[in-house]
């Protein structure tokens, strides 16, 4: 009795398993990516949605696709200052990139995770306000750089760490020098 148990425990252990794949399988969207790796097309109910990689695109590439002037150049000027972006959810540092630019952008951009990616470095003590935020740093954050870079240069990470803390540092450190 006890074997028997076992044995149907098991098979419907299994027959679950198998159903669980063919269930995922069928959800899962059909993409196709272009040649070039900046168009992805993700096809539901034959129905093709384009999405384009935002760190492949050009002024052009962003314009064609729906973006204002303003809206494309701001993306442009982000991505020669930062470098490869890393995720849609840095895109509100941009100023005047509200909600409505977020939301359009999230529909038609994405970010490839082919190659490896790279950021600009930028000298701390030389950035603006608006430079600091594009980097990721808060109000708080930007206040109390901009307060010590009044009185002193910042010259190391142990420095920064100091004012902005160990965690905010690990998230912007590639993006930082503190020379020239």
């Amino acid at each position: 009795m006890k074997v028997k148990m076992i044995v149907f425990l098991v098979i419907l252990v299994i027959m679950g398993n198998v159903l669980k794949i063919f269930i995922n399988e069928a959800g899962k969207p059909k993409v196709e990516i272009d040649e070039s790796g900046l168009v992805y097309k993700k096809k539901k109910d034959g129905i093709s949605h384009e999405k384009i990689d935002i760190n492949k695109a050009e002024y052009e590439d962003f314009i064609s696709t729906g973006f204002t002037k303003s809206q494309a150049e701001k993306l442009v000027k982000y991505k020669e200052f930062i470098g490869d972006v890393y995720s849609l959810e840095e895109l509100p540092r941009i100023k005047g990139f509200g909600k409505s630019s977020i939301e359009k952008a999230n529909n038609i951009l994405y970010v490839s995770s082919d190659g490896e990616k790279t950021r600009n470095k930028h000298n701390i003590n030389k950035l603006s306000e608006i430079e600091l935020k594009l980097i990721g740093f808060n109000n708080k954050e930007i206040k109390k750089i901009l307060t010590t870079l009044k009185k002193v240069k910042i010259r190391t990470n142990i420095e920064l760490i100091d004012i902005i803390g160990e965690e905010k540092y690990s998230e912007t450190e590639e993006m930082i020098k503190f020379s020239d």
